[in-house]
């Protein structure tokens, strides 16, 4: 009865929150991913026909129902073993996203979540190899290390901008190559390399974020990184929605002008703004790198390939969630998802950077649709303007007609 009595409260929820008209906004993003997985799988068949053909020379033929098959499937590919990768691996993935989407809504660009999680995963491991503590308390000073560094890596952008007007793209742009060879500086410099290898050492057991075999996910070994992002989710949606603060940072990003005619303190909102933008990041960079077999890398490409690719994700993760924090918890989980799929992709004979032409069609579909998308509601909005005004109905009287 007590099983029963829930389903029909979880029932009566859904109906009462999830509707068409709520999931409205929404649309462009669902309109995105369609066209993109819809484009991804028309480049598989090309692929294919042209290799049957034997215009495309290839190795193997790529099967194209299985390729497909292995695509859609994503995160299901070996059960809920390949599920359990996919939520680790889309833990950073969301906490850049989020770290973009906070920026935007408060009507910044913060492109410096590279940099920023470049300073909070330094931090972070320097922390877990040169401090003795046992856990838990070793690897929360290592998280909350991370989070620090990246706060005030935030801050310096947001002091440009606010202070000296310096456009946060072009000072955040330029702070991410800072971090990354001040990173490498660092590194080497405190004999943090592993022997003679171009990456540091593992950080201490007792650094590791607290990870458990589980017997769910095929006792695939899962970290804490995906409850951090989804506790961050509902942390920053508390903050933009139901605080002061949060209602400050946005009217600063929705009107500048106005927000300092009303008293608001624009410059330190925007300094506030970035901080926060910052934490996120810095917890990402942490999450990232507080796991076994994670390592920072000194050389440019490794770095770019590994830590910073996932920032840049950030900006996609933000723009298919259409910056709003829940958005950007599904969107973080739904590349992690394509990804997922795009590795296994391979066994089609197919290759994985498949998935991240899918992506990329969805990223660029996600903008434009949202145009569109505002373009028809704004059209709907004018037409029911002009019928209420009795323009549409009396045409005569519009057009200076008789009476």
């Amino acid at each position: 009865m007590k099983v029963k009595a829930f389903l029909q409260k979880a029932v009566a929820w859904m109906k009462k929150n999830i509707s068409i008209k709520r999931l409205a906004p929404a649309a462009p993003s669902f309109i995105a991913i369609g066209f993109g997985v819809g484009f991804g799988i028309l480049t598989m068949f090309i692929i294919w026909l042209l290799s049957i053909l034997g215009v495309l020379q290839t190795y193997n033929n790529p099967e194209f129902f299985y390729g497909i098959s292995l695509l859609l499937a994503g995160g299901f590919n070996e059960g809920m073993e390949s599920f359990g990768d996919m939520l680790y691996s889309s833990a950073p993935l969301i906490l850049a996203g989020l770290a973009v989407a906070f920026a935007f809504r408060t009507g910044l660009f913060n492109i410096g979540v590279p940099g920023q999680m470049i300073a909070g995963s330094l931090t972070a491991v320097y922390i877990g190899m040169k401090i003795s503590l046992p856990a838990p308390f070793h690897w929360m000073l290592a998280l909350l290390g991370g989070i620090v560094a990246a706060c005030v890596w935030g801050t310096i952008v947001g002091f440009l901008k606010a202070v000296l007007n310096v456009h946060e793209v072009v000072s955040s742009i330029m702070m991410n190559y800072v971090a990354m060879y001040t990173a490498f500086i660092v590194i080497k410099g405190n004999g943090m390399l592993d022997g003679n290898t171009q990456h540091t050492k593992s950080v201490a057991s007792s650094a590791f974020l607290p990870h458990r075999e589980l017997a769910i996910f095929g006792y695939y070994d899962l970290d804490i990184g995906i409850i951090i992002a989804i506790l961050a989710v509902i942390v920053i949606f508390i903050i933009l929605n139901k605080t002061t603060i949060g209602y400050q940072l946005k009217a600063v990003g929705f009107n500048k002008d106005a927000s300092k005619y009303a008293g608001i303190n624009t410059k330190r909102n925007i300094v506030i703004s970035m901080a926060i933008s910052g934490c996120l990041a810095g917890l990402a960079g942490a999450v990232f790198v507080l796991i076994p077999g994670k390592y920072l890398w000194v050389t440019r490409d490794m770095m770019s390939a590994e830590l910073m690719s996932v920032g840049f994700d950030g900006i996609s993760v933000a723009l298919l969630g259409l910056t709003q924090p829940v958005g950007v918890l599904f969107a973080g989980l739904f590349l992690a998802y394509i990804r997922q799929g795009g590795y296994y992709m391979e066994m089609a004979n197919y290759m994985k950077e498949m998935a991240d032409v899918i992506i990329a069609v969805i990223i660029y579909f996600s903008a434009l649709s949202t145009v569109l998308y505002q373009f028809i509601k704004n059209r709907r909005a004018k037409m029911a303007k002009l019928k209420a005004e009795k323009i549409i109905a009396k045409p005569d009287v519009a057009l200076g007609g008789e009476e």
